[in-house]
């Protein structure tokens, strides 16, 4: 994927990322005058979820984001994930920070693992420095249909999979190569960030 289509994907997927979040605010503007104390909760709600998925969108992207640990990773997770019914596991990685181009992958991968659980549940990241993991755990969980193709090299056009080609890029900037693990006793393969060779 050229860097120009990766780019207007990326941009298109951020606005539908989005469009929730300001739909809701939008309409809570509307009914400020006949109920003023609810518009005013869902107007906070709106707001709310708007900051957190552009502050997860913008360290993701890279701006200003340094070495990031645990705790700095389930921050700018927490309530970012567009579906609201997914959590998020790091306790299998180190409370020590990672280094900031590996962290931009884990977000990204994190994200891409919340399009993993349609029905919600949980997303599993393990690892460090040396090697990253992560796995979507619940009903219905499986990687999105493109990622498959986008580890073999190909393009997946569009917004909606741009993730997975995203991911692609940052793991590759992080000096790590992207793949599928296998997956023991039925569960879903882990994606797995590990350095790249040669």
């Amino acid at each position: 994927m050229d860097p120009l289509s990766l780019a207007q994907d990326v941009c298109a997927r951020i606005c539908h990322d989005f469009g929730g979040p300001l739909g809701a605010l939008s309409g809570a503007l509307d009914l400020a005058g006949e109920a003023p104390e609810e518009a005013l909760s869902v107007a906070r709600e709106g707001a709310e979820a708007l900051r957190r998925r552009l502050r997860l969108w913008r360290a993701a992207a890279g701006a200003g984001t340094g070495p990031l640990g645990r705790e700095g990773l389930a921050e700018l997770l927490e309530g970012a994930l567009p579906n609201g019914r997914v959590a998020v596991d790091l306790s299998g990685l180190p409370e020590a920070a990672l280094p900031a181009p590996l962290s931009q992958a884990v977000l990204a991968a994190a994200m891409l693992g919340s399009e993993a659980l349609p029905r919600g549940g949980t997303v599993h990241l393990a690892g460090q420095e040396g090697g990253v993991a992560v796995w979507p755990e619940g009903r219905n969980a499986a990687w999105p249909a493109g990622l498959t193709a986008v580890l073999a090299g190909d393009t997946v056009p569009g917004p909606r999979d741009v993730l997975a080609p995203l991911l692609r890029q940052l793991a590759e900037a992080a000096g790590m190569d992207l793949s599928l693990a296998m997956g023991a006793g039925g569960a879903i393969a882990p994606l797995t960030l590990l350095p790249a060779r040669g």
